[in-house]
């Protein structure tokens, strides 16, 4: 038996989003005492289950956000997370965080009937989709992943004290007027005083300027269209009011930098990554770091675009993706049966996991657990030798190297673009003709 864990031919860069569909079915699922969610259902009801997280958090679903997946074939499954769009209460901070939204999937799989999903995210939906895929390893069949977020403390000084700020001065001047000067030196724990005060008028101001910030840097081109959004005070306070509160928490991690020291959990699930290289909101250094710690995840670099999904080549290939991903379900390249048993195997190797409120590690120990994790990784299937498996990924990326020599420095990882970085293109180009013509 030959098992194939990333089967991956040339992408098809044409590919367009779907046109759009009504969902067949929407409802809440009432997850906690106070916390009522929304989901919807589109596309085929007998098809391959995948849900879409979306940003933020507390960004929200919309209807095009059901186009990047073939609804012949796809059960398209779209939730609000906690607080967010049509979920209730509105902006809630209450019971809300990263562990309560992991566990609101899971609650939302078995609420409808479903063994494993494909999971696809982007922004704060791929951090969400990682530590998803994390905590529930056997119940990801695959992940499709988008301007790579970890909510690490680097990552947000990058973009919300200084970083960004150097890139787009004039947006950023908006940005810092809400804050008196003496309180700019920490703009996070600043702005989350003011969203979560009293005054009402504060917060709807505040969050209007937080929500402008990204989305004016969240194109490689500013969008306009995309920079009047927050100016819809219902959206922006719940965008503004949840984002920073989990920013201020540290997306309530138990220690800086978790997502990326736990991927050991996920290298048997097919991952591909689609990231823009001019990606202001999600630098591209936090997709390197994950290729560093998981180089069978296939990556994808849009050289012409930013953070959006609505960007035309990171949306060509988001759809592209989910494509090879039907296409590999459809053929059997990856079975149930194959996840499950690389699941287990990983489990009885893998060191033990503390709880998701347990005391947080120091990164030394991360690390150590981390470097555990690596060693771990199952070498084969039940039943199936090495020589038998492809190695995931392989078709673009060489194995792990071995580790260097005592005394050597350690070899960088190889990321093969012959496949997947797409070149820039000329004004009039293939990504971004609608603008130049």
């Amino acid at each position: 038996m030959r098992i194939l864990l990333a089967v991956h031919s040339q992408p098809t860069t044409m590919a367009e989003p779907y046109p759009p569909i009504a969902p067949y079915q929407s409802d809440f699922l009432q997850v906690s005492d106070i916390h009522r969610i929304y989901y919807e259902q589109s596309g085929n009801p007998n098809g391959y289950p995948v849900i879409f997280l979306h940003g933020g958090p507390g960004g929200g679903t919309s209807g095009g956000d059901r186009t990047f997946f073939d609804p012949k074939f796809y059960r398209i499954i779209l939730t609000d997370q906690r607080g967010a769009g049509k979920s209730t209460p509105h902006a809630c901070l209450e019971e809300n965080t990263t562990w309560h939204l992991v566990a609101d999937i899971e609650k939302l799989r078995v609420h409808l009937d479903i063994e494993k999903w494909v999971v696809f995210g982007g922004s704060w939906g791929s951090t969400l989709s990682l530590t998803y895929a994390e905590t529930h390893p056997t119940r990801v069949t695959s992940l499709v992943l988008r301007g790579i977020f970890t909510l690490r403390r680097e990552e947000l000084l990058w973009f919300y004290q200084e970083g960004a700020s150097f890139i787009m001065p004039d947006y950023w001047e908006e940005y810092l007027e809400q804050i008196p000067t003496e309180e700019r030196g920490d703009m996070i724990s600043a702005y989350y005083k003011r969203l979560t005060g009293s005054d009402r008028q504060q917060q709807l101001s505040c969050a209007s300027a937080w929500s402008k910030w990204e989305c004016a840097t969240c194109k490689l081109y500013v969008d306009e269209e995309s920079v009047a959004k927050a100016a819809d005070p219902h959206w922006a306070l719940a965008f503004a009011r949840i984002e920073c509160h989990y920013f201020v928490n540290g997306g309530f991690f138990e220690y800086d930098g978790q997502v990326i020291a736990e991927l050991h959990k996920i290298k048997h699930i097919p991952t591909t990554v689609v990231q823009g290289r001019y990606d202001l909101v999600c630098p591209m250094k936090t997709c390197w770091d994950l290729h560093k710690s998981f180089p069978e995840a296939e990556i994808i670099i849009v050289d012409d675009n930013g953070h959006s999904s609505r960007e035309p080549g990171i949306q060509r290939e988001l759809v592209a993706a989910c494509d090879r991903v039907r296409d590999m379900l459809k053929t059997g390249s990856v079975s149930a049966d194959t996840i499950s048993s690389l699941t287990a195997e990983m489990s009885l190797q893998a060191p033990a996991q503390a709880s998701a409120y347990a005391p947080a590690q120091t990164p030394v120990q991360a690390q150590a657990s981390a470097q555990v994790g690596r060693q771990a990784t199952p070498q084969r299937a039940a039943g199936v030798s090495m020589q038998q498996m492809d190695y995931p990924g392989a078709r673009f990326h060489a194995p792990p190297k071995q580790a260097a020599p005592t005394g050597q420095p350690p070899s960088t990882p190889n990321l093969d673009n012959a496949m997947h970085k797409r070149q820039l293109q000329p004004p009039g180009g293939f990504s971004h003709g609608f603008l130049f013509g």
